[in-house]
């Protein structure tokens, strides 16, 4: 059975009991295993369990085919429904999954990642006709995937984002959803340093493995170090790895503290000579993640590994777009991702100009621009400007867009069309030049 929208969200959190196999597959890679995760920990929390999950490979289906229905009809013995993972599944493992499924035993959910499968594969049709078998596609992320990703992934670390950051993290973000989801996590660690609480969740991240909560009232107390001088602390033991603070907010006077005698008052504490790592508890209120805090924590990321593929083809050089081409497709960027950033920077481009006909000047076009153009940039974006006309700005549009669309063929050569399209379009700089 096919699975989408609304029966996929309730598949990955709760897979009826009566499901024995899911098969994920398709070109993104990244959603592929993230769902097949997910489903999983549904399941089995832990997928680390040794008893209840169960990693199978292509190698070992081939060398072993009835290992499959073998360990789905185990049972695990600390109890509980068990998992069993195959990765790298194809055609040629449909047969495993048919002696499987002709008489599954025990109750284990089987849990499949394949690559892209035609409408014509074998183990596409089984999955999808078998009563006991759902199966779901994991196609390209657009833009309305990303965006609901961005805002889910900061909300449930309890921060928000506002629109320009918004823009910029989304240009920043390639197509792999597991390689965005590690941005954002670098983007959460740099907004929350590991010493905050989340004050909206209550539990924001810990300390030698214990949570802290409820610390509201002290100020610039991270980092304390040397406490062998404080005694009689009513409940404290071993203050020097902070392990367990029950609630802060109850103590008021800590009357058998020696030789500190400018502290009378745990919530006044405002500086301790020997406390390191300090900062201000106030800072637990702001949330938002601003258009500075992406660009200091990911902004020489994905897309600024296109930035020197957009500025060698806005300036026109054949010769360095291709050594930029080079190396986004040795760092894995897909060529239909290279031609979106170029679609975007002319988009950026055409707008500027449009301000700069209708009488803006220079400066004031550019800082209309939403996410701004960096810093590092805006001498290469300007020269671009007096090259680029609306007209060819137009055509080159025109160009970028046929070579995605021929990209997105099935079985084009699409690094070979995407080559193309950008000689193409540096080539107008060329041509007007001669």
């Amino acid at each position: 059975m096919i699975v989408k929208g609304r029966a996929l969200d309730q598949l990955l959190t709760r897979p009826g009991a009566d499901l024995r196999a899911v098969l994920f597959y398709g070109p993104n890679e990244g959603r592929v295993r993230e769902y097949a995760a997910q489903v999983a920990k549904s399941v089995v929390a832990d997928l680390s369990d040794p008893f209840r999950v169960c990693q199978l490979s292509v190698a070992d289906l081939k060398n072993d085919p009835a290992r499959l229905a073998d360990e789905a009809a185990a049972i695990a013995m600390t109890g509980g429904r068990r998992v069993v993972l195959v990765r790298g599944s194809g055609d040629a493992q449909t047969e495993c999954f048919v002696n499987f499924l002709e008489n599954p035993q025990g109750d284990a959910l089987v849990v499949v990642e394949a690559g892209e499968l035609a409408k014509t594969s074998k183990l596409r049709k089984l999955f999808e006709t078998h009563t006991l078998c759902v199966i779901a596609a994991c196609y390209e992320e657009n833009a309305e995937d990303l965006d609901r990703l961005v805002t889910g992934h900061l909300r449930q670390h309890g921060l928000s984002i506002n629109s320009d950051a918004r823009a910029y993290l989304l240009d920043c973000l390639g197509d792999d959803r597991l390689a965005a989801r590690q941005e954002l996590d670098k983007l959460v660690l740099y907004k929350w340093s590991p010493r905050r609480a989340d004050a909206g969740a209550g539990v924001g991240y810990v300390i030698d493995g214990k949570a802290i909560r409820d610390v509201v009232d002290g100020k610039d107390t991270a980092g304390i170090r040397d406490t062998h001088d404080v005694r009689d602390t009513v409940g404290f033991k071993d203050i020097g790895g902070v392990h367990d603070i029950p609630d802060i907010r109850d103590i008021h006077d800590v009357s058998g503290i020696t030789d500190t005698p400018d502290i009378h008052d745990v919530s006044d504490v405002h500086d301790a000579h020997d406390t390191t790592d300090t900062y201000d508890a106030n800072d637990a209120n702001d949330r938002c993640v601003r258009l500075e805090d992406v660009m200091a924590c990911i902004g020489d990321s994905s897309v600024q590994g296109l930035d020197g593929v957009c500025d060698a083809l806005g300036a026109g050089d054949v010769a360095a777009l291709d050594q930029q081409l080079a190396r986004a497709f040795d760092a894995a960027m897909a060529p239909v991702s290279v031609l979106r950033s170029a679609s975007n920077h002319f988009l950026r481009l055409q707008l500027t100009a449009a301000l700069r006909a209708q009488g803006a000047s220079v400066d004031m076009a550019l800082r209309s621009l939403r996410p701004p153009i960096h810093f590092s940039r805006t001498q290469a974006f300007q020269q671009q400007l007096r090259i680029w006309d609306l007209p060819r700005i137009a055509r080159a549009l025109d160009l970028l867009l046929q070579g995605e669309a021929a990209c997105k063929t099935t079985g084009a050569p699409d690094y070979s069309l995407c080559s193309q399209a950008m000689i193409q379009v540096a080539q107008l700089v060329v041509r007007r030049n001669a």
